[in-house]
């Protein structure tokens, strides 16, 4: 509000009005100061708490040496002495009941899991397929497991309280840990290689089960244990302290493992990085890191549940464990959806196989870790959709969630597309490349050449689209934008008309096909193999070496020698007593043989022959042949012909004509050696500027 508006406000409030404004406002701050005040309070508070209760759990270690008597004496009590020995004796007489029924059953089902082994070279989804299978089939055998373990407890329960409690929560938990056992075989499948998912050798798969195995039994018998001496009268600060040795046993427990097996795993996950080169050595560098985040993970989480136990407060051992075990179930999740787009993606070799997989299979790991932040968050009490409902909160998550859900759709429709150009131009591709030579390489097709162009234009678009999204998200008004794009669009078209000739001409060339990259052309000035196409200028490399770039606006015309077929023809000197009819049988022949050639056979289009005398000079013959090729192939044809030409008239006694002058004389002069020697030298360079004067006149019509 400006300063009239504050004054007219102020003008149509009462005195009391005014004076409820300027309470509630100190209300407010004091309010605010008030909490900040009360935090600070509280946490000197819980830390002076901590001290004192810590000290008085220290004190207390020494009790944990009685709570064997104590559990034999609530076990015994109303009953013999010997009566612990006899719940011993019913609980192992229950467990091996119930594992041995679980035998029967897998060897009853043994047909069903010999059926459900995956062919070798499965794929991965199908290995998938067959381990769910069996899990199935286990969790079964895990409920028969459970089942017998109720119906004989029930058959030999004596009404007992104590021995109910004892022999249900140990029952208990070993089918939590045959439960766990059977999930850690899905997984790491230790003793099947032939169904493992995970990355791992058969020793790294057994030693993670088997140190996983331990691990389960120690946490699931310790944890329900401390619960049954909490039932059984157990004082609760000797409780308390069971939970932090048990806490600290398995912390220890879980370092000393992760100790032993950093170094496989981190192998085995490393061989799996579907990247070379520096981001490679970049994601290696972070796998390794994974045990140093595991521990201080580990203490950081004991640490803090320990002090949240000793000052009262709810403990951070149930959202620790649960996101640790969140992100220990990531690789599973990120190898299933993995397996999923190749199950989906069969023509992986292909050009779209290699180009939408990637794209897919990151988009699939960004969702992955979004959900997983998400759980974890829900997990721990934060939930993101209400961080901030109000205020400048609610906006920042908004705009965070619109500028994510922006770019991952840019990414995918980017990749999606390329993909797409890549599969259609791999099926008009007809598949047999061609290697060229000095007059320009195997031409790519249309798509080929203009694809580039379009895939920059698409980028180009996204880019755009994305950028003003964000800014609207972020609040800002793309209207005005707009406005300023459409004018600045309209000066730089006035003021770059060189630019806009040399894109509009391009785009003409392109249009009529005048060339593809890979073709050799002659522009006038410069000639060359078309290497690059830009979207204002062509890229031509002489078959010498040189680059030269020629924008589309200065080519005047343009001269194709690669498009469908080019003729060479091939002349030959022979002396003037020469058989042509005979030459004429040996280029026969030697067009014959280039047809059954292995490697450029398949080169011709028309095989090459005699077009007889060309001309008769003084002191030879002029022969001609020719032949009809695949353009980009023609000089090499002509080296083999001429290679093979000369071989065949050696053996059939033919030699190629010298150029030499005839100088006749009277022959009545006489003339000394050395005015003899003078008289050739002259007559010779006569006769080769006549020569030279000649193929300038036959040259003079074509440059014209």
């Amino acid at each position: 509000m400006n300063a009239e508006e504050r004054a007219a406000l102020l003008s149509r409030l009462s005195d009391q009005q005014v004076r409820e404004m300027m309470l509630s406002f100190t209300a407010a701050e004091g309010a605010q100061e008030s909490t900040e005040a009360r935090t600070i309070e509280n946490l000197h508070q819980d830390i002076t708490l901590f001290r004192e209760r810590f000290g008085e759990r220290l004190s207390q270690v020494g009790g944990l040496a009685t709570v064997p008597g104590f559990a034999y004496a609530r076990l015994s009590e109303g009953r013999s002495p010997n009566h612990p020995l006899f719940v011993l004796v019913l609980f192992s007489a229950i467990a091996v009941l119930a594992l041995a029924a679980e035998r029967g059953y897998r060897w009853l089902a043994r047909g069903l899991y010999a059926g459900l082994l995956p062919p070798p070279n499965a794929e991965a989804l199908q290995r998938l397929g067959c381990l769910a299978a069996r899990l199935g089939l286990d969790v079964f055998g895990v409920a028969v497991f459970t089942l017998v373990i109720l119906g004989s407890f029930l058959l030999l329960y004596q009404g007992h309280e104590a021995t109910r409690m004892v022999v249900i929560t140990f029952l208990t938990a070993l089918v939590i840990t045959r439960l766990i056992s059977v999930i850690s075989r899905f997984f790491l499948a230790p003793f099947a290689p032939a169904l493992r998912i995970a990355p791992f050798d058969d020793e790294t798969s057994q030693r993670t089960y088997r140190w996983l195995m331990l691990a389960t039994y120690v946490a699931t018998f310790g944890l329900l244990a401390c619960g049954l001496m909490q039932n059984l009268g157990l004082p609760e600060v000797l409780h308390q302290l069971l939970l932090h040795t048990l806490a600290l046993v398995m912390v220890i427990l879980l370092i000393v493992g992760v100790l032993r097996l950093h170094r496989p795993i981190t192998e085995a996950v490393v061989a799996e990085i579907e990247t070379d080169g520096t981001r490679r050595r970049f994601l290696a560098g972070l796998v390794a890191l994974w045990p140093a985040a595991f521990i201080g993970y580990l203490l950081f989480l004991y640490g803090l549940s320990t002090y949240k136990s000793i000052v009262g407060r709810e403990t951070a051992a149930y959202p620790g464990l649960v996101s640790l075990i969140v992100v220990l179930l990531i690789p599973a999740a990120d190898f299933f959806l993995r397996s999923l787009l190749d199950h989906l993606f069969p023509a992986r070799q292909s050009e779209v196989g290699r180009q939408a997989l990637p794209v897919f299979k990151r988009a699939a790991r960004i969702l992955l870790v979004i959900a997983s932040v998400y759980l974890i968050g829900r997990v721990w009490g934060v939930d993101f959709f209400t961080l901030g409902r109000a205020g400048l909160g609610a906006e920042l998550m908004r705009a965070l969630v619109d500028i994510s859900l922006t770019l991952l759709v840019a990414y995918v429709v980017w990749g999606v597309t390329k993909a797409a150009l890549a599969r259609y131009l791999e099926s008009q591709s007809d598949g047999n490349p061609v290697a060229g030579d000095e007059g320009g390489s195997a031409s790519a097709s249309r798509l080929e050449t203009i694809m580039p162009l379009v895939l920059r234009f698409l980028q180009i678009t996204l880019a755009v689209i994305v950028v003003l999204i964000v800014l609207s998200s972020l609040g800002v008004d793309i209207g005005p934008l707009l406005a300023g794009a459409g004018v600045v669009g309209i000066a730089v078209g006035f003021g770059a008309q060189t630019l806009v000739r040399d894109i509009v001409s391009g785009l003409f060339f392109l249009m009529d096909d005048a060339f593809r990259k890979g073709e050799y052309v002659d522009i006038g000035s410069v000639k060359g193999t078309v290497e690059k196409i830009n979207v204002r200028s062509l890229v031509l490399r002489h078959h010498l070496g040189p680059l030269h770039t020629v924008p589309f606006g200065e080519i005047r015309h343009l001269t194709n020698f690669s498009r469908d077929w080019v003729i060479m023809k091939m002349e030959f000197r022979v002396p003037t007593d020469t058989d042509t009819t005979k030459v004429k049988k040996i280029f026969k022949q030697v067009g014959a043989e280039m047809l059954e050639h292995p490697d450029l056979g398949g080169d011709f289009i028309e095989p090459f022959k005699s077009q007889g005398i060309k001309s008769i000079e003084d002191s030879a013959i002029i022969l001609r042949g020719k032949f009809m090729s695949r353009p980009g192939r023609q000089f090499v044809l002509r080296k083999e012909l001429y290679t093979r030409v000369q071989k065949a008239f050696q053996e059939n006694g033919i030699a190629f004509a010298h150029r030499k002058v005839t100088v006749e004389l009277p022959a009545d002069l006489t003339l000394s050696d050395e005015q003899k020697q003078r008289l050739a030298e002259s007559a010779g360079a006569a006769a080769i500027a006549a020569e030279e004067a000649e193929q300038e006149a036959k040259t003079q019509p074509a440059k014209a």
